[in-house]
């Protein structure tokens, strides 16, 4: 019976799934310009799932200087990705960050914290990111984020006393959100 199971399951497989596991044929740079807006102060990649590959390939671009707004929600970010945006050179004119719906867990979170590569940044949205309470209590004593105004960790794993230490600490954001609305 395994062995009935397994080779059905071969068959039934499409035939191009390995290929579309490993396909690079992504023009990158393509990609990128059609989803730049505003003179090139906007990048909307919300949905395009570059992963860390893409994520990659973005960093070295040189319009990623100008940018102001930066939408990577829904993109496959691992926590490797959010180690590798988390060093990369300084993005001054960069004030706001939509990071949503990836998967950057503590050890994703624990780097963008200790990042110093994001000085204007006044708006982060981290919502459903796997996030415990290591990576959120790292945020909420960062002093990486001067500018910052507006916090979204809604949707991950915090534990009631790491909320309120976060109300607590971060106080003086214009929003923090940390509760799912129903």
């Amino acid at each position: 019976m395994p062995k009935f199971i397994f080779l059905l399951m071969f068959f039934l497989l499409p035939l191009n799934w390995c290929e579309a596991q490993t396909d690079s044929s992504v023009d990158y740079k393509k990609l990128f310009a059609e989803n730049l807006s505003m003179g090139g102060k906007v990048l909307n990649l919300s949905g395009k799932k570059i992963g860390d590959e893409g994520l990659k390939i973005l960093l070295e671009q040189d319009f990623i200087k100008k940018l102001k707004k930066l939408d990577l929600r829904y993109n496959d970010i691992s926590p490797k990705g959010a180690e590798i945006l988390a060093q990369t050179p300084p993005l001054p004119k960069l004030t706001t960050l939509i990071l949503k719906h990836n998967f950057f867990a503590d050890e994703g979170t624990l780097a963008f914290a200790n990042s110093s590569s994001f000085p204007n940044l006044e708006a982060l949205q981290l919502s459903w990111n796997e996030v415990r309470d290591a990576g959120a209590l790292a945020l909420a004593s960062t002093k990486n984020f001067p500018k910052l105004k507006k916090l979204d960790l809604r949707g991950n794993f915090l534990a009631g006393k790491t909320k309120e230490t976060l109300r607590t600490s971060l106080a003086h954001l214009k929003s923090l959100r940390i509760f799912q609305s129903h």
